[in-house]
């Protein structure tokens, strides 16, 4: 009987080492790619620090309030410490905007504003709001814009997490992925029809919407809204109605302060 012994070759054995190293580090690169581009996104993104307690070295300190004392003027303007201030990186539907839904019109820039006033009447710590980022806020002038925050809770991700704002274009791409998520699962403004806030601004509005301005002027200097209370008492002349507190501001009006 004859025995056949296989004896390893060491230039196999090198070959071998040499393929396994080579399929090693081809998918090692395979898993860097989508972690660099995902790290690439991250770094781009704007610092939201909205849900922060302690702002970054530099930035002023954080405009506070109980959330029944922050007044709502539309979907994304307040008035918080006697500063009025629109919410950094989302872009609510106008307060007499209407969308619609399933062949009827629904008054979601009304909706948007009530949304936004639930979520500070119902804040069970201090609403603080911080300075945004003004460089990447979308807007043509430098009105003041803050990110706020009610605890934990980053008020402009709620609402666009809700359907009641669109994020604004670069400022945050966590608001992106959220508006997404909204849009696929037919949340709120994204469960029918609407103009683009910056449309419904500039005079764009759907077949058959009434369109209506809940903003008026108080004097000469100042504007109101009719969410504040004091509306009917200071309003003298309600033909001179103002479709958005952007169209008040351009008109160099500033919104009536509330006397202490």
């Amino acid at each position: 009987m004859s025995f056949c012994i296989l004896i390893a070759s060491p230039v196999s054995n090198h070959q071998t080492i040499e393929v396994a190293l080579r399929r090693y580090f081809r998918f090692i690169l395979l898993l860097a790619i989508p972690v660099a581009f995902a790290l690439a996104i991250y770094m781009q993104d704007k610092a939201v620090h909205a849900a922060d307690d302690t702002p970054s070295n530099g930035e002023q300190k954080a405009l506070e309030a109980q959330g029944r004392d922050v007044l709502v003027i539309d979907g994304d303007t307040i008035m918080i410490d006697g500063v009025v201030a629109d919410i950094a990186g989302i872009d609510a539907p106008e307060l007499g905007q209407q969308c619609l839904h399933n062949g009827n019109f629904w008054d979601c820039g009304m909706s948007s504003a009530m949304q936004l006033r639930k979520y500070f009447a119902m804040a069970p710590f201090t609403v603080r709001c911080w300075p945004g980022d003004q460089e990447h806020s979308g807007k043509e002038d430098d009105f003041p814009i803050v990110e706020c925050g009610i605890g934990e809770r980053d008020v402009a991700a709620a609402m666009v997490s809700d359907g009641e704002a669109l994020p604004i274009e670069g400022y945050s791409h966590r608001y992106d992925g959220l508006s997404e998520e909204a849009e696929n699962a037919g949340i709120g403004i994204h469960g029918g029809d609407m103009i683009p806030p910056s449309e419904w601004r500039a005079g764009k509005r759907l077949d058959g919407e009434s369109g209506r301005c809940l903003f008026a002027p108080v004097g000469n200097e100042h504007y109101i809204g009719t969410l504040d209370h004091r509306y009917e008492n200071l309003i003298a002349d309600k033909a001179k109605l103002l479709c958005s507190d952007e169209q008040a501001r351009k008109q160099n009006l500033s919104y009536a302060p509330i006397e202490k």
